[in-house]
């Protein structure tokens, strides 16, 4: 999947606030406006209303949500490529990944 740059301009407090709501999740803010576009173009519509709670963030979202931010971090650390597959089972995934970090160190 070929991307391209989306730019659009935001009030310099906003943007720092969004800013910190994307780290305290644990994405950058380019992962979770991916997320917010992806989301909203196959909803057709305002998908889902996210809070960010640093301690125990991944339990407010649903399993949909866990699935695109999992993914969108894969992305970012060039695990996998922009055009890969769906994630169906974030459990399997990630201990997917454990044990190929693990196979990488031994």
């Amino acid at each position: 999947m070929k991307t391209v740059p989306i730019s659009f301009k935001a009030d310099k407090n906003i943007k720092k606030e969004f800013d910190r709501i994307a780290y305290d999740i644990g994405v950058s803010t380019s992962s979770l406006l991916n997320i917010l576009v992806k989301r909203t173009v196959r909803e057709n519509g305002i998908p889902f209303d996210v809070t960010a709670n640093p301690r125990d963030f991944v339990d407010r979202f649903d399993e949909e949500t866990q699935k695109e931010i999992v993914k969108e971090l894969a992305i970012e650390q060039g695990l996998i490529p922009d055009d890969s597959i769906e994630i169906d089972n974030i459990d399997s995934y990630m201990e997917g990944k454990r044990r190929d970090i693990q196979d990488k160190s031994n």
